[in-house]
């Protein structure tokens, strides 16, 4: 009879020791870890087509434009050049020609006004006042403005409508479509004088100091991972600032516990599809927004997951339909480069590093999501020079996802997913009588660091008043890269444990019921291990 008992003993361990492997072990990968090869950057020498057509120096798309008149036209017409789409999703709005261009851009002010009036587009910003032990750095050129990334153009102003010479001599086709060796992309471009800026009689812009017959041999069909994130690294002025876990820690070779996917080869391009030249995107906290192209799902590619007999019935069960992907997949974002989560423009600093003044940043790394619904229909977002009123806090949400909340303990009511997200704060200086924030003269503060000086500056092109006054703009942003191998995934007891980890339930809507639903389940698996342990064992 004892041999027995402790049989069914070793029997009841061996099962709970299997069944915690089931629920605590990755699940399998769909894709074999070196299935996929990196992808060779693929040229298509112009240099016979410029000699047939002497052309003899590049001019934006007024070199292209005689052999390919239609992209040209689509790129006119793009969000990336436009930086304006029709926009239909924000609650409250209905549909409105609106973007970045326009935007009060909590990471740098604000590019244009209404009207395109320019506030931080182009210009030469010299460092005028370094600290006295920098002395050795005054007159050093900082920065050209948001024009570096925005706009991919010659640094002109875009305009709206109808396409004309002066537009299509402002459009940088090569911006995307060249090799990065050659001609980088964005503030690298800039830095290494392959992108000059200059002014004459009719104002700031770019000239590109490549020779055509380099030129030729650089142009790429499809544009190269790095080449993207030469601009998209940097957004926001700085590594991963306003595209959590997009930083140059993507650039050239990459490791799959920062990128899986473009660790193994993957491009861009190959999620983010273009249909005349309209980027595949939809995101809470992106502007832009096209009805030619989608982007594919992750179930797209993976059409086989969660394949563990147990954890994959509970994952397909119960959360499939209510947690995104990510949210697992992405344990964490800013992972080799701290990413900037506060930034006070009512304070400056001077960075050595870059040689010139910033607003006073709070950097972190290997951090943890902020999770919450989204519906993929609806958002918050804040529209410029809407008037806002801070709460009680002083802060405004400037970007979140919208979305149903759970219902209690009843998750099938809800509409949408659970996202990760970035919360990420900014310190503004704000119009008390307007009630509107006051737009930064961003290159005063880098040249000067005087703050003060580069909100009353903004505040005059805005036609606002600047009298000492400060809000804190609050967004959401979306994390979305930088998903890891299934063995990096979370785990249930990251999320579901007798102790509240990563999700807030009560915050999502749940109020405790998943955590005291989850710790009676263990009390109750204990109690019955604990009485069946004690059957084999008594005497």
């Amino acid at each position: 009879m004892r041999a027995i008992k402790r049989l069914v003993l070793a029997v009841i361990v061996l099962i709970l020791v299997l069944l915690a492997l089931v629920l605590l072990l990755p699940r399998s990968a769909t894709v074999a870890k070196k299935t996929l090869k990196e992808k060779k950057i693929e040229y298509s020498d112009h240099s016979a087509v410029f000699e047939k057509m002497n052309i003899t120096k590049y001019e934006g798309a007024l070199s292209c434009v005689e052999c390919h008149e239609d992209e040209v036209k689509d790129v006119f017409h793009s969000y990336h050049y436009q930086m304006l789409t029709e926009i239909d999703d924000i609650v409250g709005k209905g549909r409105i020609l609106y973007g970045g261009k326009y935007a009060y851009n909590d990471f740098c002010g604000s590019i244009f006004l209404k009207g395109d009036i320019p506030v931080n587009y182009i210009g030469k910003a010299i460092l005028k006042k370094p600290p006295a032990e920098y002395a050795d750095l005054k007159g050093k050129f900082i920065a050209s403005g948001c024009s570096m990334c925005h706009g991919v153009s010659m640094g002109r102003i875009p305009k709206y409508g109808e396409l004309t010479e002066d537009q299509i001599k402002n459009m940088d086709c090569l911006v995307c479509h060249a090799d990065p060796e050659v001609y980088p992309a964005g503030s690298k471009g800039v830095k290494k004088g392959t992108k000059q800026i200059t002014k004459d009689s009719t104002g700031w812009h770019y000239v590109v100091t490549v020779p055509i017959e380099k030129l030729a041999k650089a142009i790429v069909s499809t544009p190269p991972k790095d080449q993207c994130l030469l601009c998209h690294a940097y957004s926001g002025g700085g590594p991963g600032f306003k595209r959590p876990n997009l930083d140059p820690s993507l650039l050239g070779e990459v490791d799959e516990h920062i990128d899986v996917h473009l660790a193994r080869g993957m491009n861009c391009t190959d999620c983010h599809v273009s249909e005349k030249h309209e980027m595949a995107i939809k995101g809470p906290d992106s502007w832009s927004r096209t009805t030619e192209a989608r982007a594919p799902r992750c179930a797209d590619c993976h059409e086989r997951r969660h394949t563990r007999p147990l954890i994959g019935w509970i994952l397909s069960t119960f959360h499939e339909d209510k947690v995104a992907c990510q949210t697992c997949h992405i344990p964490h974002f800013a992972k080799k480069i701290k990413t900037d989560m506060r930034r006070d423009w009512s304070k400056a600093e001077f960075s050595p590093k870059l040689g010139r003044w910033e607003p006073h940043f709070q950097f972190e790394d290997m951090v943890e999501p902020v999770y919450l619904w989204w519906n993929e229909e609806t958002r918050i977002v804040y529209t410029y020079p809407d008037p806002v009123t801070p709460d009680e806090e002083g802060k405004v949400v400037y970007m979140k996802p919208a979305g149903e909340k759970a219902r209690g303990f009843i998750i099938y009511k809800t509409e949408g997913k659970i996202y990760p997200f970035k919360y990420h704060e900014a310190v503004v200086p704000y119009d008390e009588g307007a009630k509107k924030p006051v737009p930064v003269k961003v290159g005063v503060v880098f040249a000067t660091g005087d703050v003060k000086k580069a909100a009353e500056v903004g505040a005059k092109i805005a036609g606002l008043k600047f009298d000492g006054k400060y809000i804190t703009l609050v967004r959401y942003m979306a994390v979305n890269h930088g998903v890891e191998p299934a063995s990096s995934s979370l785990k249930c007891f990251d999320c579901h444990g007798p102790v509240v980890r990563r999700m807030h339930w009560s915050d999502l809507g749940y109020g405790y019921y998943p955590e005291i639903a989850f710790t009676l389940g263990m009390l109750f698996a204990l109690i019955v291990l604990g009485g069946v342990v004690y059957w084999a064992v008594k005497k």
